[in-house]
């Protein structure tokens, strides 16, 4: 019991794997090969209509156009952009209706039982970016559809038959479904610890900028502003010649708990480098002055003697291609590096703003 609800309540992969595809510059293959997927189940289903075999009466036919457009939604979808997490949710549920929609209205009972292997696809894609309940959500349609195939199967007298391709066909929608989210959550795990600071336990250099394009790609871009900050320590080094290291490391696990608490549950927060770090969110305003006025209250809040130089850029989402986001992301921290020393020799304690970049 404890491992299923540690399955079940496991959090969704897709802000982290859209991330890694758009830093890897593999989204652009990936919405190709979705597009596909979903234009070449909209053709096979217009085959279906127009073939001999096809469903007959005005009811099922009907319902073959649903699920045809359901297919061509999806297509249109992974087109245009590459979706939001509420998208994706949505394009899963369309893609499991439409494919049940199918299989119910085909007439052949065995044709239609046959038909249902289509829902690993489905499953496929969830087990990929989804939660374990849309995995089951998914494989439970596939199973209501399947078993009614082969009851029909049955009644015709095929009793072994249905068994057996039922069987299979189950086998393939939770096998598959299954291996699949078994090997995300590894890698998701690898990564995780890989991409960690082990002082701090939030993101290193390299994770920030993975884990930010995930934002990017999680929120929807009209009327957004990626917001980045970059904060350094003043006069750390006499921490360290004062107190040690030692103490200096618990400073600096204080100031990441401090930047956690002063930032939004979106933001990414990460140690680029010894006392310095970085954080990056999304907004509808393009001013970045009350996340860096929050953060220099509150290093300066805690309880060890020690203030931040905030450095702060920040620059339309909207229009920006999404093979341009990583070139974004490096600018801003590029620029909010430069505005951080700008507060740092204006005495430090302080944010400079670099104004919105268009």
């Amino acid at each position: 019991m404890a491992s299923f609800s540690r399955w079940w309540l496991q959090p969704s992969h897709y802000d982290w794997l859209s991330g890694y595809l758009h830093a890897h510059g593999i989204s652009a293959t990936a919405r190709v090969m979705m597009a596909g997927i979903s234009a070449s189940l909209a053709l096979c289903l217009v085959a279906l209509v127009v073939g001999t075999d096809g469903p007959g009466d005005a009811g099922a036919i009907a319902m073959t156009w649903t699920a045809f457009a359901g297919g061509v939604a999806g297509m249109i979808l992974w087109t245009v952009r590459w979706p939001t997490r509420a998208q994706a949710t949505a394009f899963a549920i369309v893609t499991n209706t439409s494919i049940a929609l199918a299989c119910l209205a085909y007439p052949a009972p065995m044709a239609s039982l046959v038909g249902c292997v289509a829902f690993a696809i489905s499953g496929a894609y969830i087990a990929f970016f989804l939660t374990s309940k849309y995995v089951v959500y998914n494989f439970t349609v596939a199973a209501v559809v399947a078993g009614y195939a082969a009851g029909r199967m049955m009644a015709d007298g095929h009793v072994a038959l249905a068994v057996v391709d039922l069987f299979l066909v189950l086998q393939v929608n939770i096998a598959m479904p299954l291996a699949i989210q078994v090997l995300i959550r590894a890698l998701g795990d690898d990564l995780v610890r890989a991409d960690l600071d082990p002082l701090t336990d939030l993101c290193n250099r390299r994770s920030f900028k993975l884990e930010t394009m995930g934002l990017i790609v999680a929120r929807p871009a009209a009327d957004m502003f990626l917001l980045v900050a970059v904060i350094d320590l003043d006069d750390f080094k006499s921490i360290n010649d004062r107190f040690g290291h030692l103490a200096g490391d618990r400073v600096l696990v204080e100031v990441a708990k401090a930047l956690r608490a002063s930032t939004a549950d979106t933001a990414v927060v990460a140690r680029s480098g010894g006392e310095e770090f970085i954080v990056a969110d999304t907004s509808h305003v393009g001013d970045a002055g009350p996340l860096a006025q929050r953060i220099c209250e509150a290093v300066a809040d805690l309880p060890v003697s020690i203030t931040a130089s905030v450095g702060t850029a920040c620059a339309p989402l909207e229009d920006v291609p999404a093979q341009q986001h990583a070139a974004m992301v490096d600018y801003l921290v590029g620029v909010a590096d430069k505005a951080m020393y700008s507060a740092k020799r204006s005495g430090g304690n302080r944010s400079h703003h670099h104004g919105p970049t268009r």
